[in-house]
């Protein structure tokens, strides 16, 4: 398992400057007008002066745009934007998309040579917005009643992870038993972003199958594991309703996995991240009235051939239910050859009367995300999960824990519990047709 509200992956932090600031000039040109405001709203929230979040260099000025790019010094950052953000798999921006306009700007632009900026062009100023409220300290409970998981080195829980400068693409794991012993729900999160030069993304994980405590390595995430907040650029603190709450602890014990995704292209030789979670919590007599859980839809039904596209796998959810269900979110998941994902909710169990829960139409296995949602699931409705896939390998590719198997779910949070179940999946809190 690699990837909240959008808990976008698309990518926060853009500047705060206008498109006339002084950054985007240089001694030999500006950049366009039009081409800065692309820029600006679509790729500066990565690409910064410093760059963030794993990208590996700026797109602020006409001079960052010509220089040698650090992946290839035979070619300028330009001629990269343009086969990036065309690419077929994975175009960038990740998490976003270019409007046709956008596209058509920067293609323009690109396919001129990106020159600099007309002579007496002027641009006119942006509004930089509200400043986002997003880390611990706009949680609704004070820092002495946050709990917090944090990467560390392994053995040392208090020293940060040092992160291999030639370790580019990296998904790091950290483990703890859950500290509570009674009955625990999360009422907020929050991400604590340390080194943003190398953090790509984390996702925080629960499992019923034990985990070392303060355990630091690969990942070996347990099929059971499901997710309960996770963090991208873009993203921002999480607040369940008023009334509710998510279950962090019942009857029995749970583990804790949180999944850092390092994206260290850039290479640098001194970083250390202390990055993670906090969250504010509930028990005892400040417990929530609703308990939301996290349910599993989807599939395991998966077979891909060899150098095959378009293949679709379905699985369908009858929920075990008198009452209704409200859903707050969804969390699509599949792997690296995954094309587009759906969940539809089919009232009372009819495909021609079908509402879309989430819809993926272009997936990116490093742009996950979980979708906030406000559904309600009646009796009687039924649940299709559609995965789409393009396997462009000579193997066959079946379902499977690692990343280059595939899977094809959706973790949505739902209440009242025990949620979105089946007949045979409420020990595990599963709807998936057999």
């Amino acid at each position: 398992l690699a990837g909240l509200a959008l808990i976008a992956l698309a990518a926060s932090c853009s500047s705060s400057e206008s498109p006339d600031r002084a950054s985007s000039a240089t001694s030999t040109g500006a950049l366009p007008c039009d081409v800065d405001a692309v820029l600006t709203r679509a790729c500066r929230k990565c690409h910064a002066t410093p760059p963030k979040f794993g990208a590996p260099m700026p797109l602020d000025t006409w001079g960052d745009l010509h220089a040698a790019a650090r992946t290839d010094a035979t070619k300028k950052v330009h001629q990269l934007v343009k086969a990036r953000i065309h690419d077929p798999v994975s175009p960038m921006p990740q998490g976003d998309t270019l409007s046709a306009a956008e596209l058509a700007t920067l293609d323009r632009w690109l396919d001129a040579g990106a020159p600099p900026r007309s002579n007496g062009e002027t641009c006119a100023a942006a509004d930089a917005g509200p400043a986002a409220r997003v880390g611990p300290e706009y949680l609704p409970c004070p820092a002495a009643e946050q709990t917090t998981f944090r990467a560390h080195a392994a053995g040392a829980p208090d020293a940060p992870f040092a992160v291999p400068a030639d370790s580019g693409n990296l998904y790091q794991c950290f483990t703890w038993k859950a500290p509570w012993t009674t009955e625990t729900q999360a009422s907020a999160f929050a991400p604590i972003i340390d080194d943003g030069r190398v953090v790509h993304h984390w996702i925080l994980y629960s499992t019923a199958t034990p985990q070392e405590e303060g355990g630091a390595g690969p990942c070996k995430m347990p099929f059971d594991a499901t997710f309960l907040s996770g963090w991208a650029p873009g993203g921002g603190n999480r607040d369940m309703p008023p009334d509710v709450g998510l279950a962090l602890r019942g009857a029995e014990p749970r583990w804790l996995i949180l999944q850092l995704h390092y994206w260290n292209v850039a290479g640098y030789t001194d970083a250390r991240d202390r990055s993670g979670v906090a969250m504010c919590t509930a028990s005892g007599p400040t417990l929530r009235k609703n308990t939301a859980v996290v349910s599993t839809l989807g599939s395991l039904a998966i077979d891909l051939p060899p150098k095959s596209a378009g293949v679709e796998v379905t699985g369908m959810c009858t929920p075990d239910t008198q009452q209704d269900l409200h859903v707050i979110s969804a969390g699509p998941h599949m792997h690296e050859l995954g094309a587009s994902f759906k969940t539809e909710i089919l009232r009372g169990g009819d495909a021609s009367k079908s509402e879309v829960l989430v819809d993926v139409p272009r997936w990116d296995f490093q742009s996950q995300a979980l979708y906030p949602t406000d559904m309600i699931v009646r009796p009687g409705d039924k649940l299709r999960t559609t995965c789409t896939y393009a396997n462009s390998t000579g193997q066959r590719v079946t379902f499977g824990e690692r990343t280059e198997d595939e899977m094809c779910f959706n973790f949505v949070a739902v209440w009242p519990a025990p949620g979105l179940v089946n007949a045979g999946g409420k020990g595990a809190l599963r709807c998936i047709d057999r």
